[in-house]
């Protein structure tokens, strides 16, 4: 499989991910990115049932139906989306370990400086980080 080194993310998608991690606050919040290849053109919000500021789960049968809607409509899980709501945009260990889905991308949300949001993208093969570009399309 072809892993490419950025992502795209339609207009609106970056400003949706850090007002949901925003709101999330001080829990970590979490999302999906749907599109095509390695363009993301969707958001789909996700409750952290962790409710951490340290850690995120999905609801699982939520992120299974949710799973099943995109290859119904033909879409693909581009990115994964949690934030970080007092940490680095790195991924952690626990997020490395439990990084399920090598074809998708990781973006992280560090809201450190709530002020100034950072976002890091990163592809995490068997327990490798590979830092990606994201190109935000406006």
């Amino acid at each position: 499989e072809n892993l490419s080194m950025n992502l795209s993310l339609a207009p609106g998608l970056l400003e949706d991910m850090i007002s949901h991690a925003k709101a999330a606050r001080p829990r970590e919040g979490c999302g999906l990115l749907a599109g095509s290849q390695n363009a993301a053109e969707r958001f789909i919000p996700m409750a952290n049932i962790q409710a951490s500021e340290t850690e995120y789960e999905m609801d699982p049968q939520r992120l299974v139906e949710e799973l099943r809607f995109l290859r119904e409509s033909g879409e693909q899980l581009v990115a994964i989306y949690h934030s970080h709501p007092f940490g680095a945009a790195r991924p952690s260990e626990r997020d490395v370990r439990l990084a399920y889905y090598p074809s998708a991308a990781y973006i992280i949300i560090s809201l450190a400086d709530p002020a100034k949001p950072q976002v890091g993208a990163f592809r995490i093969i068997a327990g490798e980080i590979l830092e990606i570009e994201v190109h935000v399309i406006v």
